[in-house]
């Protein structure tokens, strides 16, 4: 039996030394592949040789295919690139603005109306007999159908809250009580003069639905200004760029771009907070409407080279 076990354990380190010399002749699994499809290339020539055992490893360089800077890594890592982007900012960058102060020629009213009824017939009803009066009254005053324009209209269920008494429990619940019309408009008025007298003949011809949304005054083709906007944005850009240089002490270059913001005209009255006063305080005088004067302005954005 002891004879036995010993031709084993022979045997099996026959095959152990076998499978070793097997391996040594085959190829290196370490060998890093050939070919085009890996963005990382091989390691240049010369580069220092792995260190010791027990050793600290050292970062190398890693080149990429296409030129591009590769991360720092190890030998033998399989760490993948990553990408860092940048963008150039460099230059003198300023926002130019212009002004011009015009009258306005416009007036833009936005009036509604709004009635409550037990049911959505009733409700819609009222609510389109005090619209359609105000339209007629609007046409009465010179005002054209082009310049009338539905802004919205909505219907929804008004609800209460109740206590109620079930199983000898009290609970709060909402019930449906009625519904709610809403219908509003924009009208542009183009005789300003005439503001104070339509605003009157809104509400005496709508009555106690009548709304007053808001008010406010604008120009209708801001277009002839735009070159005089232009002019006056462009040259506070330039002289806000050479200031810029001055107080740096570096040469203003040539101009790299530029770009065009919005212009703006602003609100000159709003009666927001004030629209039910109308309906309320049933005014039998003409409220007095000032359009005031507008402030027309253009941006644009410019960026010059430092030399």
């Amino acid at each position: 039996m002891k004879g036995f076990k010993g031709l084993i354990a022979a045997a099996g380190i026959s095959a152990v030394l076998l499978v070793g010399i097997a391996c040594a002749n085959g190829p290196a699994a370490t060998e890093p592949p050939q070919g085009t499809g890996s963005p990382i290339s091989n390691l240049p020539v010369g580069a220092p040789e792995s260190p010791a055992i027990g050793a600290p490893m050292p970062p190398i360089s890693l080149v990429r295919t296409d030129g591009a800077p590769a991360p720092m890594g190890y030998p033998g890592t399989t760490a993948m690139p990553v990408f860092q982007g940048s963008t150039s900012q460099s230059g003198i960058w300023v926002t130019g603005q212009g002004k011009v102060a015009v009258d306005p020629d416009l007036a833009m009213l936005s009036i509604g109306v709004e009635s409550i009824g037990a049911t959505v017939k009733e409700a819609n009803s009222k609510a389109s007999q005090a619209m359609d009066a105000i339209v007629k009254a609007l046409k009465v005053a010179g005002v054209e159908d082009k310049d009338i324009q539905t802004a919205s209209f909505n219907i929804y269920p008004q609800y209460e809250y109740r206590e109620v008494l079930e199983s000898g429990i009290r609970r709060g619940t909402q019930v449906l009580v009625g519904y709610n019309v809403n219908n509003s408009a924009t009208i542009k008025i183009r005789d300003l003069e005439s503001v104070g007298d339509i605003i009157d003949d809104v509400v005496t011809a709508g009555g106690d639905s009548t709304r007053i949304n808001n008010i406010r005054f604008t120009v209708e083709d801001p277009k002839p200004m735009m070159t005089l906007l232009r002019e006056q944005a462009v040259a506070d850009a330039i002289a806000k760029a050479q200031h810029f240089a001055d107080l740096t002490g570096v040469g203003l270059g040539r101009l790299v771009f530029v770009s065009e913001g919005g212009s703006t005209s602003p609100m000159v009255q709003d009666f927001g907070d004030q629209r039910m006063a109308f309906a309320e305080a049933s005014i039998s005088h003409v409220p007095s409407i000032s359009g005031g004067e507008l402030d027309l302005t253009l941006n644009v954005q410019a960026v010059f080279a430092i030399q």
